[in-house]
């Protein structure tokens, strides 16, 4: 029984941890606490660096996406914190306006989400109109 129930959850794991989301939201993470600046990484070898002439920025896996915001803060009274894409699940959090939150990874699509991790250190998932860009300080 025990054996089964190691074998179910290790699946389980080894599912999550090979989802191209999971390896998104690493990566975002370890963007958001410090890790390379934006562009800075591994070059294919005779690329341009970025900033040069040409079409592309010569980073390895740039898709020419736009990127993520520094920080996002709370722009309506309070909005919820969900631990998936879908605000008729359980809140994991509540969080009111002007609450600062660490960008990780945003979806597209019908509905734009943002996983995000609050000053708690609670991660989940907060949508797109219920945030904006924090306002560079003067």
């Amino acid at each position: 029984m025990k054996r089964n129930i190691l074998l179910i959850m290790l699946s389980g794991v080894q599912i999550f941890l090979t989802s191209p989301v999971f390896a998104q939201a690493f990566g975002e993470y370890g963007r958001a606490v410090g890790g390379l600046p934006q562009g800075v990484g591994p070059r294919a070898p005779g690329s341009i660096p970025q900033g040069g002439s040409g079409s592309g920025s010569g980073v390895i896996g740039d898709l020419g996406g736009k990127t993520l915001p520094i920080r996002l803060i709370v722009a309506v009274k309070e909005t919820g914190l969900y631990p998936k894409q879908d605000d008729e699940s359980e809140k994991l959090a509540q969080l009111l306006q002007g609450e600062t939150l660490v960008p990780m990874v945003q979806s597209s699509g019908g509905n734009d989400w943002y996983m995000v991790k609050t000053q708690k250190g609670v991660i989940g998932w907060v949508k797109s109109i219920d945030v904006q860009e924090e306002k560079a300080k003067k």
